[in-house]
């Protein structure tokens, strides 16, 4: 626990850059890394049976995903120290927890459980963003369960508007988790929605990362000023390796 909270103080207040799927590995982590505390690997899909088959499918063997994800690892942070958090889905729990055990043996430091994606096959089996439904939650629940009380700290990722009651959710979950990762874009007005990510920290004490639709340090600012613990960017990076450091330089972090 103390271990726990030395990481979120090293955390808090920084950048970071969130996992888009078939994008970040751990070569884009390390081109994008200027200005961040924390880069996320993945999304990766623990999925023995569909290695090889699809894109993103971590290896079957305990051996050989190890010595995958070390080397993700020793990629994204080669060109600075920082921390590596892994984005993962997976239709089983016992292969997501495999999954987190090999990256924490291979020097990971924190595991971001997706509820967030909308990838069909899994969406189908009442995954991802689907496991927060009120049907699919005691699920959600149990998987979380399971998750802490692994050796290493564990994130969950959710996309806001799926459900109109995350707090109750947060309530129940807020002793399970590191933290929860909260993508807060607005379709509509193409913006962080910074009324959700307020109504958020005001009614939960829970570590906050957001993402979604951050594209300028006074978007970053605005957000820390609501006191979320992070902020971290995705898409702006594809064009601009540069953009989350030139935000970083902005904020003086």
């Amino acid at each position: 626990m103390m271990r726990n909270e030395a990481l979120k103080e090293k955390l808090r207040g920084k950048l970071f850059l969130s996992s888009m799927m078939n994008v970040t590995d751990g070569a884009f982590c390390s081109e994008r890394s200027g200005g961040c505390a924390m880069v996320q690997l993945g999304a990766y899909l623990a999925e023995p049976p569909m290695y090889g088959k699809i894109q993103s499918v971590l290896p079957p063997e305990r051996e050989e995903c190890v010595r995958f994800l070390s080397e993700e690892c020793r990629k994204a942070r080669s060109r600075r120290e920082l921390s590596v958090c892994l984005n993962l889905a997976t239709p089983r729990l016992e292969w997501g927890l495999e999954a987190a055990e090999a990256f924490r043996e291979a020097g990971g430091d924190i595991v971001e459980l997706n509820v967030h994606g909308g990838y069909e096959r899994y969406l189908k089996l009442g995954l991802l963003r689907a496991m927060v439904l009120p049907e699919n939650r005691p699920r959600l629940i149990k998987w979380l369960k399971a998750f802490s009380k692994l050796d290493i700290p564990v994130i969950v990722k959710f996309r806001m508007g799926v459900v109109p009651d995350y707090l109750s959710v947060l309530e129940e979950i807020e002793d399970l988790v590191f933290g929860v990762h909260f993508n807060i874009r607005d379709e509509s007005s193409g913006k962080p929605d910074f009324k959700f990510a307020e109504k958020i920290r005001e009614r939960s004490n829970l570590f906050l990362l957001v993402s979604g639709y951050v594209r300028s340090a006074t978007d970053a600012k605005r957000l820390f000023s609501i006191g979320v613990d992070m902020v971290g960017v995705a898409e702006p990076t594809i064009k601009d390796p540069e953009f989350i450091a030139k935000i970083a330089e902005h904020l003086g972090l």
